[in-house]
């Protein structure tokens, strides 16, 4: 049996994702932050490996989300002053024409993948890993979110002054919603949260697995 402290239940965020905290913090959640390296290349390559075995071919952009959540919230989870709290591990990846991009790590490669995202659409899939562990055995859920993401035409101009910003280099898929970004996306199909990093929908509702409302997080709760 799950035995669950009366007291307002202490929530982890395990990104430092500055995006996904200014979302929690937009939301009211009473949260903190903590990071563990994970090594998502080694992660991804047993993932594959084993798929492979299995003879179950290439892993999709969408199951990369959420292997990368779940990898990032168990090693989370495992650090000893996670003991008592509720974990959330989050990994976004986009997909353009069933390729899939994180993060480019360079101007190059950011400019080549803004170049090739003009007028075109593309789905941005969101992974979340939620893991409980108040009680004697941590008990883990998760939701995968994907939301479609239609780009505006913009000139070999426009797309290299976005890169001069910096903005896209350390963000999935190269760009993003909530910044500069903004200016080339017209229309999306799906939740804009999901898009931004971190559904606080999903949250909401993997927490309810838990028998924890949304509510018992959000600050002056209690």
């Amino acid at each position: 049996m799950h035995n669950i402290p009366a007291q307002q239940p202490r929530f982890v965020l395990a990104s430092q994702s500055p995006a996904r905290k200014k979302l929690l913090e937009d939301a009211g959640i009473s949260f903190e932050v903590l990071v563990s390296d994970v090594d998502e290349d080694a992660v991804l390559a047993a993932a594959q490996e084993d798929a492979y075995a299995k003879g179950l071919g290439d892993i999709s952009p969408a199951q990369t989300a959420l292997l990368l959540a779940q990898a990032k919230a168990r090693a989370v989870a495992s650090l000893p002053q996670c003991a008592g709290a509720i974990v959330l591990g989050c990994d976004s990846v986009f997909e353009l024409e069933g390729r899939p991009y994180g993060k480019p790590g360079s101007a190059e490669v950011a400019l080549e993948r803004i170049t090739a995202m003009s007028g075109k659409s593309g789905v941005l899939h969101t992974g979340h890993w939620l893991i409980d562990h108040r009680g004697q055995q941590p008990v883990e859920t998760s939701e995968l979110r994907s939301a479609t993401v239609h780009f505006d035409h913009f000139t070999q101009a426009e797309a290299e002054s976005y890169v001069a910003t910096g903005e896209p280099l350390w963000v999935a898929g190269s760009f993003t919603i909530d910044g500069f970004g903004s200016a080339f996306i017209k229309g999306i199909e799906g939740e804009f949260h999901t898009i931004v990093g971190l559904s606080v929908h999903a949250l909401r509702t993997m927490l309810t697995t838990f028998g924890v409302s949304i509510s018992d997080i959000w600050k002056n709760s209690r």
